[in-house]
């Protein structure tokens, strides 16, 4: 089966799958790797940057799965980052496909400025769709440096939402542009090998209070959220199926539990990505 390669430059990492094309269903993920932009493990030598070392990363994962993709897709929410990394593409460019426009998407939308509209919203919409099975409305959450959270209904329209900050960019606020919170890790908000949240309510310290209002300002926000989108799909725009959420992103694995009947599905975008290169050339 064809391989698909597809990669998605973030605000904070960038992110590469590998694809298994199916005539018959939607590409199945045969491996995943993410990269943190501020992750100096590759050494930096002097006016190296982050952004430039992603194609050696790319290069080194590939061999290390042993895979030759046969196509090729990409886009990013950081075109910064997204064109430094395909300056410096380390398979054959010319079979390179970039998404950077919504009418490359085929969904259709219903918002005031199609134009502004984050890519990477659309291609989880897309990516939710081709994973759930049209005929009902989808919320995705999609929780990372920001949270966005948007509605997509049963007809296959996209509709909008809202978007806010993640837990990482809402730590560093606090941090930021206050004289004595200390910054706090969101990353860190689960420990490793347990469930449930270092978040304990009340806090009975500055940094406990801090985690709480973090990690459940965010879960009452979403879930708020989600809810709400799932009632306009039946108020405004008269869905009668009930809707599903699904969720991605580093805060959406971190929440996913306290949302009841909620999926996680990593790498959303990705998924998107490998969807648009099988509709493109199909086996």
């Amino acid at each position: 089966m064809p391989l698909i390669l597809a990669v998605d430059a973030g605000n904070t990492r960038v992110k590469f799958g590998v694809f298994e094309s199916h005539a018959a269903k939607v590409p199945q993920v045969l491996a995943v790797s993410a990269v943190r932009l501020d992750d100096d493990t590759g050494g930096s030598q002097g006016n190296d940057s982050p952004a430039s070392r992603m194609a050696a990363r790319l290069a080194s994962w590939l061999d290390e799965l042993d895979l030759v993709p046969d196509r090729q897709v990409v886009s990013g929410s950081n075109p910064p980052v997204r064109d430094q990394l395909l300056s410096d593409w380390p398979l054959a460019v010319d079979s390179v496909r970039l998404i950077d426009h919504y009418r490359q998407l085929p969904v259709a939308l219903d918002v005031e400025q199609p134009e502004t509209v984050g890519i990477d919203r659309l291609l989880t919409s897309l990516a939710a769709r081709r994973l759930c099975g049209a005929g009902q409305p989808i919320v995705v959450v999609d929780a990372g440096t920001a949270t966005t959270v948007n509605l997509t209904t049963s007809d296959g329209v996209f509709r909008g939402g809202a978007i806010l900050p993640g837990l990482r960019l809402s730590a560093h606020a606090m941090h930021d542009y206050t004289a004595r919170l200390p910054l706090i890790n969101a990353d860190q908000l689960f420990p490793a090998r347990e469930d449930r949240p270092d978040a304990p309510l009340p806090g009975r310290s500055t940094v406990d209070a801090m985690k709480a209002g973090l990690f459940w300002g965010q879960v009452g926000a979403v879930r708020t959220i989600a809810d709400q989108l799932l009632h306009s799909a039946t108020d405004s725009y008269g869905d009668e199926r009930p809707g599903i959420v699904v969720m991605t992103g580093g805060g959406g694995r971190q929440i996913v539990s306290q949302m009841r009947g909620a999926i996680y599905v990593d790498c959303l975008t990705l998924h998107g990505l490998a969807a648009l290169a099988d509709d493109d050339q199909p086996c």
